[in-house]
């Protein structure tokens, strides 16, 4: 077709016409999703807008086009009658709309599609981020995704826009085929970028007619995702035409012709191109062969065909020999259906839910399991998980006094019995965090219950957030000292048992298969402080039972009979009771005999003792008697013949003085010195001196 300025009128009539098509439906979509609150549909009217600039500027670019051909019209008839004029060639200087076509050429259409990249990376940017905190769940197990109200409006309206976009898009398409209105390519990518969007949000909700909700749910980051990669398309066809080789006077392929949306436009082209890659590397001609023709005509029937039988395979259903079933009508549980192959309404008006029943399956209810290269579990060392803390009483370690009685282990509370605080401490209540892994396993045992119990996508987390109620609850009843200690086991068989009744009482047809706590220990950060702790409480119980053995091998040796002593130390308490009473001292001394009888039968160091005190006071009494006895008869005898007594007294004392003593008789006229000390006199001496000249001398 000849370029004339007709052409390029009829192609900016199109532009305004795609123009306006396009401002109504994004217009349109974008009131739907105020209204009806649908976060995709709202993503896919701004996307759809954006569009109304690439039909603005193909508008203007082609009224140029068509200015220019008419400035060229006038110029070949100035040229005719100023041919053999002095003014041939001053014409040229009057083309003022071809140097401003040129001029949008070259930097109109590529600022602009670079404007549209920056605008539709933008945009999935801002409705990504948005949308990712209404896809999933918050910490509480809450569905965070709202489900548009308006499903009518919305199928009507995508299955609207589905086919007048295509429809636009395969005219716009087919103009475009000739040279004159390539760019015209543009306009239809973003016409079938409409088209595509509305069917999509038709789909989707035709898809949540089965109960079925993560097409809606996802839909709002997809869409936004398809204007983010058509944003770096742009970019990328912007940078391959800068160096892209061209004739003189070709016209520029805009950048914003995105080339996958226009085979979307244009299925056929798609079929031509490979086709011509194949032609070109082995030689032959596939799209001139007949088998090609005859595809090419029946290719809608066979589509259709293969759709229908697509379809209809959708009313079969095989169940697994591990998995068990509902069939579910609209919404409504019809049956159960066990292992085998089944029948049911083709897709959308039945659907067949399957759950692994006969499997076990299993949930972290706090901690995870460690890492696999922890090669030791310890309190002090990284798990390599993020742990979860439970909440339990801290166990309070109050000093006590000499006078603080010791409590006997039957007055001990119950096991996960609060304890009550004491006058001191009413009002206060102290916890304690610790890490505790209580894995949760269990098995479907009615499906039925279990399908009923809450959307396939939100039920297992509705399963773990009733369970972690539970654990959390009991665990609370417990301290920290009980539930690393000697209170593990028994808190790991009252969570079971809490587990299931919640579960049962819940109506989620799950059985428990276990449910106890695997790993327990205190932060990390104050392991080391809690193992001091622990150690201190183990050495204060060593000092006490170190005491009590000291007590009982104290009482063993002292009395003899530890069932005695326990007996006796009653009976001193009795007597000790009569004395403050003032009781009568004949009691008070019964109670001592007694008491005394007692140890005297118990044996043991204290009967000894009493023993031997005994035998001695009875060894001083018979003494002292004796001696009063022995001073009567003196006194007897005194009185019968005082000086027979006085002369015999002092005679025997004599005998006993001088009963040892040496006596020496010597004459009276002779002097005697008598030399005790017998040592030898003048030592160094002569020794053959006598005596008798020493004497001499």
């Amino acid at each position: 077709m000849k370029a004339d300025y007709l052409s390029y009128a009829r192609a900016t009539s199109v532009s305004i016409l795609g123009l306006v098509i396009q401002l109504l439906m994004g217009v349109g979509l974008l009131i739907y999703s105020i209204l009806g609150r649908d976060h995709a549909a709202q993503s896919g009217a701004y996307a759809i807008l954006l569009g109304v600039i690439v039909w603005l500027v193909l508008a203007v670019i082609y009224d140029q086009h068509r200015r220019e051909r008419i400035e060229a019209l006038e110029q070949e008839q100035l040229d005719a009658q100023q041919r053999g004029s002095v003014f041939e060639g001053s014409a040229e200087d009057l083309r003022i709309n071809a140097r401003r076509l040129a001029w949008m050429h070259k930097f109109l259409v590529p600022g602009v599609s670079l404007a549209l990249a920056g605008l539709l990376i933008a945009l999935c940017l801002w409705r990504v981020s948005d949308a990712v905190d209404k896809i999933g769940y918050d910490k509480a197990g809450v569905d965070l995704f709202m489900k548009p109200p308006h499903r009518g409006w919305a199928i009507a309206i995508g299955l609207g826009f589905g086919v007048i976009g295509f429809i636009f898009a395969r005219f716009v398409s087919g103009m475009a085929k000739q040279k004159m209105w390539a760019n015209l390519r543009g306009g239809a990518a973003y016409a079938v970028l409409a088209s595509l969007i509305g069917v999509a949000i038709a789909a989707s909700h035709f898809y949540d007619m089965a109960n079925r909700d993560d097409a809606l749910r996802y839909l709002q980051i997809v869409i936004p995702a398809i204007a983010g990669f058509l944003g770096v398309e742009i970019f990328i066809s912007l940078l391959l035409n800068l160096y892209r080789p061209r004739k003189a006077g070709e016209m520029p392929r805009a950048a914003f012709d995105s080339p996958i949306l226009g085979f979307v436009a244009s299925p056929d082209r798609i079929a031509k191109t490979l086709g011509g890659a194949i032609s070109y590397q082995v030689g032959v001609d596939v799209t001139g062969s007949w088998a090609y023709k005859l595809v090419a005509r029946a290719v809608l029937p066979l589509l259709l065909l293969g759709t229908a039988v697509l379809w209809v395979m959708t009313s079969v259903a095989v169940v697994g020999p591990t998995e068990r079933a509902v069939r579910v009508r609209n919404g409504q549980l019809i049956e159960q259906l066990g292992p085998g192959l089944h029948f049911k309404l083709p897709w959308p008006f039945e659907a067949v839910d399957r759950t692994s029943a006969t499997t076990m399956q299993q949930m972290e209810l706090a901690t995870p399991a460690p890492g696999e290269d922890i090669r030791a579990m310890l309190w002090t060392n990284d798990h390599k998980v993020k742990e979860s803390y439970a909440i339990v009483r801290a166990q309070r370690r109050a000093s006590r006094t000499a006078g603080d009685a010791v409590t006997a282990p039957s007055e001990a509370a119950a096991p996960g019995s609060p304890a009550t605080p004491s006058a001191g401490e009413a009002g206060s209540f102290e916890i304690a965090l610790v890490a505790v892994r209580v894995p949760l396993r269990y098995r479907v045992r009615d499906i039925e219950l279990f399908e009923k119990f809450n959307t396939p996508a939100t039920r297992a987390d509705a399963i773990g957030a009733l369970a972690r109620r539970e654990l959390m609850l009991e665990l609370a009843a417990y301290t920290d000292d009980e539930v690393i200690g000697p209170k593990r086991a028994q808190a790991g068989e009252a969570i079971f048992r809490r587990i299931q009744k919640a579960l049962d009482g819940a109506n989620t047809g799950v059985e428990v298969l276990f449910a106890g706590i695997e790993t327990v220990h205190p932060q990390r950060e104050v392991a080391r402080e809690f193992e001091k702790i622990v150690g201190a409480g183990r050495r204060s119980e060593e000092l006490v039972d170190g005491g009590r053995t000291e007590a009982i091998g104290t009482l063993t040796r002292v009395v003899g009979d530890l069932t005695l002593a326990k007996e006796i130390v009653e009976q001193l308490g009795v007597r000790k009771r009569m004395q403050g009473e003032g009781a009568d001292a004949k009691a008070i001394a019964e109670q001592t005999t007694k008491i005394d009888t007692l140890i005297l039968r118990a044996g043991g160091k204290a009967g000894a003792t009493i023993a031997a005190a005994r035998a001695d006071r009875w060894q001083r009494h018979m003494g002292q008697r004796g001696q009063a006895m022995a001073y009567e008869g003196r006194l007897a005898a005194f009185r019968a013949n005082p000086i027979l007594y006085k002369a015999t007294l002092y005679l025997n004392m004599l005998k006993e003085e001088l009963g040892e003593a040496r006596v020496y008789l010597v004459p009276d006229e002779k002097s005697v010195r008598v030399r005790v000390n017998a040592e030898d006199q003048g030592s160094g001496g002569n020794v053959f001196s006598t005596g008798a000249a020493e004497a001499a001398k």
